[in-house]
């Protein structure tokens, strides 16, 4: 059987030493390889709330929407799902940790500076599902009564515990107390669901690892909920991470442009386009007679870090994780097709996507092995 995607999980015991390890200091090691195969998996009922019934019907297509992080994170919306407004504070400590700031809000200048001229940032997006489960009823009275809902049936790898697709995968949350419970370690399938989604955008594969260790442990924060009265598992959430990855040309990392509409405390309104690792220049809105160009920096300094963005979506196929997809209506056919599946649940299928490979280090030789993710100190 061919394959088109492959990942590693490395376990490895070594001897106490400072600094890089060496060669010599592999004392017991074992290389697992998981490689990606186009197969399905175990079935997995998901359930979606949407407002707007043209949005919803979108998965008629096999098209589910997904919004930006940054904008959210910014400004938590307020919709008619109870717990559409949860902050990503650990999100926001992950980011801290690769920017190399020491803060605490989103808000302060030269951090916000930071992110929204990165090359990943703002390129990440999400959406979530609810796992059909004996509370989902329950779950379901927590929407106001204009939404629309969609379902599908998605095939999840059985090895890793995830959905992969171009540029997405998804995984259930995690629901913990505090993040501190969960392990960081290479054993999350997450890991190498991430790497299934973006290998085929590299040539050379080790260009990719820096892209890996980004998304993988910002994804360890996205990807946990801690609880709390308000936010429990009775979401029993599945959520979809998807992201427009850099590309390297030349030697060069490459990411397309945001359009980007900020709008300040102060009620200014400045319009432009974000390109990683440059500084922008935005155009203000009130300006009749001075020059209404103005630099992103300098438009943090004066808001004080408080601004927030308008919202960005990224389409994505998901044809790549489910061939059971429909729109079902308002909440009262929501209901009637809750208690139904309920009733008569399909049966789960099991057809193997990733397989696992053992591997000797010994048996190895002019290798590199980098971590996929970063460890943060939560």
């Amino acid at each position: 059987m061919e394959s088109n995607a492959t990942a590693f999980l490395i376990k490895i015991k070594l001897r106490s030493s400072l600094g890089r390890p060496s060669r010599s200091d592999f004392v017991q090691s074992e290389l697992v390889e998981i490689i990606n195969h186009r197969r399905d998996d175990v079935l997995m009922i998901l359930i979606r709330g949407i407002k707007g019934e043209s949005y919803a019907r979108r998965i008629e297509k096999g098209i589910v929407d997904c919004r930006d992080v940054l904008s959210a994170l910014l400004q938590p919306p307020v919709t008619g799902y109870e717990y559409s407004d949860y902050y990503e504070k650990n999100l926001v400590k992950a980011l801290t940790y690769f920017t190399n700031e020491d803060v605490k809000s989103l808000h302060n200048p030269r951090f916000l500076h930071s992110i929204l001229i990165d090359y990943y940032i703002p390129h990440i997006y999400l959406t979530y599902f609810h796992i059909l489960n004996e509370r989902s009823l329950e779950w379901l009275d927590k929407f106001d009564d204009d939404y629309q809902f969609i379902t599908l049936n998605v095939k999840i790898d059985k090895i890793t515990k995830t959905a992969i697709g171009n540029e997405f995968f998804g995984a259930k949350m995690s629901y913990v107390d505090s993040i501190r419970e969960l392990s960081q370690d290479g054993t999350n399938g997450f890991y190498a669901a991430c790497m299934c989604s973006i290998e085929n955008l590299f040539t050379d594969k080790k260009d990719m690892l820096m892209s890996l260790q980004i998304y993988n442990t910002l994804a360890f924060a996205l990807l946990c909920r801690e609880q709390n009265e308000k936010f429990t598992d009775i979401e029993n959430e599945f959520r979809i991470i998807a992201y427009d990855c850099p590309r390297i040309q030349n030697g060069m990392m490459k990411q397309i442009p945001r359009e980007v509409k900020i709008l300040g405390k102060t009620g200014i309104e400045y319009k432009g386009e974000l390109n990683a690792g440059i500084e922008p220049v935005l155009k203000s809105n009130l300006c009749a007679l001075s020059n209404p160009n103005k630099l992103l920096s300098d438009i943090l300094i004066e808001e004080q870090g408080m601004v927030t963005l308008d919202s960005r979506f990224k389409s994505i196929n998901i044809c790549d994780i489910s061939d059971d997809y429909k729109y079902l209506g308002g909440k009262m056919n929501c209901a009637k097709y809750i208690k139904k599946m309920l009733k008569c649940k399909p049966k789960d299928i099991y057809v193997n996507r990733t397989i696992l490979k053992e591997h000797k280090m010994s048996d190895i030789s002019e290798v590199a092995f980098m971590p996929s993710y970063q460890k943060v100190e939560y």
